[in-house]
């Protein structure tokens, strides 16, 4: 006969004062770590949803930031005005607003409703950042970076503000957040094996770390998103009709998937082909500039400051192997990295600065 005790049950024998303070100790262990919060803890109890989508609404919807690309060079950021009430909570919708003194002179209201008229699943001309300068402890590309849907979406205001589901759309993010990490972490256990089994895994752990950090940028980081795009195409249109726009021409490098349409033709300037570009960066291409690899490995806040900085490095030399295409050119790779770590700036600076994505990288 089974003597296991049911769950409920068990929070039904606990006091009150007691369950409190469970559920916050909970909340404060994963303070860190947002998409374990939204999808696990939440779960946990009636109590517990309601505890943590407040804890949501006051820390983590504040540090919720949506960009909008107006071509390569442009970004217009849309984030929660200081001083909002609880209104939100309670009707689930939240506005967003960027201040028109913010806007380039390139960019006008009437830009910026055509820009949102023309959002959708296809054109994905916005990105969402959440944590931006706060997540794995402020280290730098320790954000979530997503393009998903930003849901039940109402422009207002010319443009200048937006009015979204916020919980539905924190959901998105967060629950793609964790496909990929389970992806990632899938992924990185059978290119590990594979290593083994040739004889090429490297014995010392600081070497190891070295080779993840390699087949992260080269492969894992893209290949878990092309994945993660896939299941959300199938979900949104199962007869494949529609089309992932995050897969484009300019990012093909990165994502390798074969593409239907051939890339428009456009008047190209003389100067370079990116003052010729028109299209802001797809995920792929942001991800690629923003991310840090490095956080993907298991004990990173364990390691040596000199360390860090060392892996930064590497992952910052391959992925201008990867990204400037200097294919079976590891002596790129290595000049890269050395200059990264020959930069003027700190060492503080450089792993704790925010970079966002620019077409000249």
């Amino acid at each position: 006969m089974s003597l296991e005790v049911p769950v409920a049950d068990l929070w039904a024998e606990l006091p009150l004062e007691l369950i409190e303070r469970i559920l916050d100790l909970l909340t404060e262990d994963y303070d860190q770590d947002p998409a374990y919060q939204w999808t696990k803890l939440r779960h946990i109890a009636r109590r517990q949803m309601r505890r943590i989508e407040r804890h949501f609404w006051r820390l983590w919807v504040p540090k919720l930031t949506i960009t909008l690309y107006s071509g390569p060079r442009c970004q217009i950021d849309y984030r929660l005005p200081i001083g909002v009430g609880e209104d939100g909570l309670e009707t689930g919708r939240v506005r967003f607003q960027t201040l028109s003194a913010s806007l380039s002179n390139s960019v006008n209201k009437g830009d910026l409703r055509t820009l949102w008229e023309n959002y959708g699943f296809e054109n994905r001309v916005a990105h969402l950042r959440l944590g931006e300068g706060v997540l794995n402890h402020g280290m730098a590309g320790g954000y979530i970076v997503n393009d998903t849907d930003i849901v039940d979406l109402q422009v207002e205001n010319e443009g200048l503000d937006i009015i979204f589901d916020w919980r539905r759309t924190l959901d998105a993010l967060l629950r793609e957040e964790v496909m990929m990490r389970k992806l990632q972490a899938e992924m990185a256990l059978d290119r590990k094996s594979q290593l083994a089994a040739e004889r090429r895994w490297p014995p010392f752990p600081r070497i190891q770390r070295l080779a993840f950090v390699k087949h992260f940028v080269l492969d894992i980081q893209m290949a878990k998103r092309v994945a993660v795009q896939k299941h959300r195409l199938k979900r949104y249109d199962p007869t494949g009709q529609a089309i992932l726009g995050s897969l484009t021409h300019e990012s093909r490098h990165l994502h390798k998937q074969p593409l239907q349409s051939p890339p428009t033709s456009e008047p190209s300037r003389a100067c370079c082909i990116i003052c010729s570009r028109r299209t802001g960066p797809s995920i792929f291409e942001v991800v690629s500039c923003e991310e840090s690899v490095v956080l993907s490995l298991e004990g990173w806040q364990q390691l040596e400051k000199e360390e860090l900085l060392d892996l930064y490095a590497e992952a910052y030399g391959w992925n201008c192997y990867r990204c400037l295409r200097q294919e079976n050119n590891v002596a790129w790779q290595q000049t890269s990295k050395n200059d990264w770590l020959t930069v003027c700036s700190s060492g503080a600076e450089k792993l704790y600065s925010i970079r966002r994505w620019n077409p000249w990288f």
